[in-house]
Order: structure tokens, then sequence, then C-alpha cells
């Protein structure tokens, strides 16, 4: 039988033409937090493990693509309204909606001003794909939340689009250039349905009980794959 051969599919993009800066989208494997890194594998006394030893949870900072900041980003709250600067002159600063749609929208701790980025670049997926937009994941140590969206191939994302987010009440200071604000998650477009099957959770205990057996590897030697987001 002959092999069939997919072609792989791409993620095109554009800096806007007046932003110097020309690789606004990068690969999410390029920006791992510091403090991921610095997660010890066990905490002692007890050998217990953390974070460090689950690749699901690392997966989420490899997935996909960041969108980051091209620019600094002063924050200022004044009378407890934030209020944000940056250098001049700068294309597609961000917006302000002064008032949200609906004050669910806002997440916990945030000010219940809706900010907008211009993320100065455009993108698109091919048609048969969509993605997943939202703030970049496990990323709760960012001073700001933005809001999530999903997006189907075809579309040419603008440069100049509103990107809903929120900043946090307890922040005031600067939000450096190549800061990620949101991570772009492609996924193929496919018709699911969900049915209950019994037996699953003798399976799942089974499963926990093989991984508890090691020290560390388990998921990934038996069913991790290596994905692959250049």
């Amino acid at each position: 039988m002959e092999k069939q051969i997919f072609k792989k599919p791409v993620l095109e993009y554009e800096s806007f033409e007046s932003m110097p800066i020309k690789k606004i989208i990068d690969s999410a494997k390029n920006f791992i937090p510091d403090w991921y890194r610095k997660i010890p594998q066990y905490e002692m006394p007890n050998e217990k493990r953390t974070a460090k030893l689950c690749v699901p949870f690392l997966d989420s900072f490899l997935t996909g693509y960041i969108v980051t900041l091209p620019y600094d980003i002063y924050v200022k709250t004044e009378d407890g309204i934030p209020y944000l600067y940056w250098p001049n002159p700068i294309p597609n600063t961000p917006g302000l909606r002064d008032k949200p749609a609906d004050l669910n929208l806002v997440p916990a701790g945030h000010h219940p001003f809706e900010f907008v980025w211009k993320t100065n670049v455009a993108w698109k997926v091919p048609k048969g794909y969509s993605v997943l937009f939202t703030h970049p994941l496990n990323r709760h140590d960012l001073p700001f939340t933005t809001l999530s969206a999903v997006i189907d191939g075809g579309l040419v994302v603008s440069p100049t689009n509103n990107v809903p987010f929120y900043v946090k009440k307890d922040f005031e200071g600067l939000i450096p250039q190549g800061t990620p604000i949101a991570q772009i998650i492609p996924f193929r477009q496919e018709k699911w349905k969900s049915k209950n099957k019994e037996g699953l959770n003798k399976i799942g205990q089974i499963h926990n009980d093989l991984a508890l057996l090691v020290y560390k590897g388990w998921y990934k030697k038996t069913f991790w794959v290596k994905k692959s987001y250049d």
C-alpha cells in the first residue's frame, strides 16, 4: 500500500509594516518562564513530586506559538484607574474600551477597565484548521490577563485587531518588550462526539498505579508524543 504523505500545516505571519521587530510571533518553546526552570523535581523531606515532573504541565509551555509585546509598556495607577504609557512614536498601541460589556469578562483581581492589544502582526492558519487564541497557558505571573477566542483557518487576523485584556489591581510598573501576551494553539477541525464508556475508571486507576511504581517518566515513555511548532 502506498504511504500517504500529509502536507505539514504552516502558520503564516507578517509584522506590521511600521514595526521594525520582525518576529513578534515565535515558537512557544522559546518562552519557558524562569520560575518554572527553578522548580525542584521533588519537595523535601518526603521527596514529593512537583509540577516539574508533570510532562502535561510542561507541554502547556511548549504547545503552539507565542505573540509577544513589541515595545515597553509602563502601568501607573491613579485614583484606582490604570493608565498605560509607552515610548513615542509607536504604531498600534493598546486601546481602552473603558467599560467592559459585562463584568463577568473581568478576571478576579483585575481592574474593571477593558484594554485591547494591537498585536502589530498579521497571521493566519490554513483552512481545515482552527486555533485557540488565549492568555499564555499557566502564566499567572503576568500582570495582565488576555481573553480567549477560537479562530477558524483562512482568516487573516489583522495587526490592528482588538484583543481584550485586563490589568491586575496589584500591579504598577514596567511590562517589558518581548513579554508573552497571547498563545496560539492550532488544532485540526474534526467532528467529535462524546459517549459513556464503562471500565475507564478501572483503567485510569491501573495507569495511576503504574505511574507510582517509578520515580518519573512513566507517562512520557508510555503515551507522550513529541510535538513540533517551528
